[in-house]
């Protein structure tokens, strides 16, 4: 029999209490433990630049059956002995529908500038991307990495402030610190347009953040 030790993700802030399931169940000793998913919304069509804040993400409170907006995060979890450093990278598609006019043409997400929380040992040597990072489809994006002897326990990069989430009256809340820029150039539809993000998790670091 082997035993295996399935994920259990680290909620990283800690107030609210939340209970994240894993993104996809996973185990091993370097994983994804999970990685946000960004969501829009519904936008009027213009004919202006515009720029829209990603919905804040929900989660249950670990007290009472009831939601909670919280930040977005990827989180890393690495129990190798090896201890060799690794790298989170994503890469961004065009979003894209079934309509005739099927591309958002010149349209981005930008990452405002992150946080990162690690639990394990000393996070001198893990670093996140500096300053708002826009993602340009088709193009891998490197966003947090570990240096070799380093990273090892959870590690999560934040975008957000769950503090002014948390405050929010809003009927929908929105994480400013996760953006989507359409050019009001582009001949949009009045249907639903879809990007997908790929992460990927490299276990030796990438290049310099």
């Amino acid at each position: 029999y082997i035993w295996e030790e399935y994920v259990v993700v680290h909620p990283p802030e800690t107030n609210p209490e939340v209970t994240i399931p894993p993104t996809v169940p996973s185990s091993g000793p370097l994983t994804i433990a999970y990685a946000s998913q960004f969501n829009f919304g519904e936008q009027v069509i213009s004919s202006k630049n515009q720029t829209y804040s990603v919905l804040a993400e929900t989660h249950e409170l670990m007290d009472i059956p009831d939601q909670t907006p919280y930040v977005s995060f990827a989180q890393i979890q690495d129990t190798r002995i090896n201890n060799e450093g690794w790298s989170l990278s994503v890469t961004a598609s065009e979003f894209t529908s079934n309509t005739q006019n099927s591309v958002l043409e010149g349209s981005q997400i930008t990452l405002g500038v992150p946080t990162f929380i690690h639990t394990g040992s000393t996070d001198e040597g893990i670093s996140v991307h500096n300053g708002v990072l826009n993602l340009i489809p088709g193009a891998s994006s490197l966003l947090m990495k570990s240096e070799n002897g380093e990273g090892t326990g959870s590690t999560s990069i934040i975008w957000g402030n769950q503090a002014t989430l948390s405050s929010s009256v809003d009927e929908k809340v929105r994480n400013d610190a996760i953006q989507l820029a359409v050019p009001g150039s582009t001949t949009k539809d009045a249907t639903a347009y879809k990007a997908t993000l790929s992460w990927e998790l490299m276990a030796t670091p990438s290049n310099e953040i």
